[in-house]
């Protein structure tokens, strides 16, 4: 990329910028001064645990309730106000529902299809979802996973700048999520802007260009995978408590921490030392000292163990 071309494109607006977001509904805060941005043909995961304001915050920049406090902006324009104008540029996939029962699955996307003005667009969109040979059932009669897939067709049907997925693979068996993965992955590849929330961090690992982790409805984190992930080893031992994990660290330069309410402690290899000897110290410290540990192993840290560390804190 040329240096003309870098200043262009830092020039053009995020798809989404939400700035200082907050969202209550009565006494409870959902959402509290949350910001994050969504670039286009970018891949943005919101994680947190059930609660942690994902849900609300999609709300909230679809334009669908009202933010408290901060403001929302997608393609630059507030939501709340021009909600009708920029449902023709995103493709919204709900958790569930949302969708004509009576319909079979063919006709359903074929009515989106023909609403956005892409009626050509319906049959391909159903056999990218896989839904070719369910087309002619109704959505009451689908399967779970089946019924996220039509949510997700008619969601693409619009041939959206931006996605917005709610929990996209929920219900669904590995061949329907690997499907959906792919999906995403093309349109975002192809320019298409892509936020989603999930439970699931493998997917976001494979998917995701940034990781936004909300807790308790705060921004607890906002970076990219690698950023998130260390690129040190890391040693992983159970069956310490903590005032022996201290004695330890002090014994073989070690900095591993309980990062739960179990007995598992994490921490990086210290710089400079071989990672499968750091971990034999370890097993001859707990050795010399009598102390029995359940599992101990180094290898590089998993999104869900620096989750848990994040909201640990």
């Amino acid at each position: 990329m040329g240096p003309g071309l870098g200043r262009y494109l830092d020039l053009v607006p995020a798809v989404v910028e939400v700035v200082d977001l907050s969202v209550r509904y009565g006494p409870i805060a959902a959402v509290s001064d949350a910001s994050f941005t969504v670039e286009a043909g970018q891949t943005v995961a919101l994680i947190g645990e059930n609660g942690a304001g994902k849900t609300s915050s999609l709300l909230a920049l679809l334009g669908t309730i009202p933010p408290a406090h901060g403001t929302v902006r997608v393609f630059g324009q507030d939501p709340m106000q021009e909600r009708a104008r920029l449902a023709r540029r995103w493709g919204v996939m709900p958790q569930s529902g949302g969708l004509p029962m009576g319909l079979k699955a063919g006709e359903c996307v074929q009515l989106f299809a023909d609403l956005y003005g892409r009626s050509d667009e319906a049959r391909s969109v159903v056999e990218q979802c896989g839904l070719a040979p369910v087309a002619n059932r109704r959505w009451r009669t689908l399967s779970g996973g089946q019924q996220q897939r039509l949510s997700l067709a008619v969601a693409l049907v619009a041939g959206p700048d931006l996605l917005v997925l709610d929990e996209p693979t929920a219900a669904m068996d590995v061949n329907g999520q690997q499907r959906v993965l792919r999906l995403i992955r093309q349109r975002c590849d192809d320019g298409c802007a892509v936020l989603l929330t999930t439970h699931r961090m493998d997917e976001v690992e494979l998917v995701a260009d940034r990781i936004v982790v909300l807790h308790h409805g705060e921004v607890r984190a906002d970076e990219s995978l690698t950023e998130l992930i260390s690129t040190s080893p890391q040693i992983r031992v159970r069956g310490l408590d903590h005032a022996q994990l201290e004695k330890l660290n002090a014994a073989v330069g070690t900095h591993l921490q309980l990062v739960d309410a179990s007995d598992l402690a994490v921490g990086d290899v210290p710089q400079g030392i071989n990672p499968q000897g750091a971990l034999q110290a370890v097993l001859a410290w707990c050795g010399q000292h009598q102390i029995s540990a359940t599992e101990a192993s180094v290898g590089r840290r998993s999104l869900a163990d620096v989750y848990q560390e994040i909201v640990a804190e």
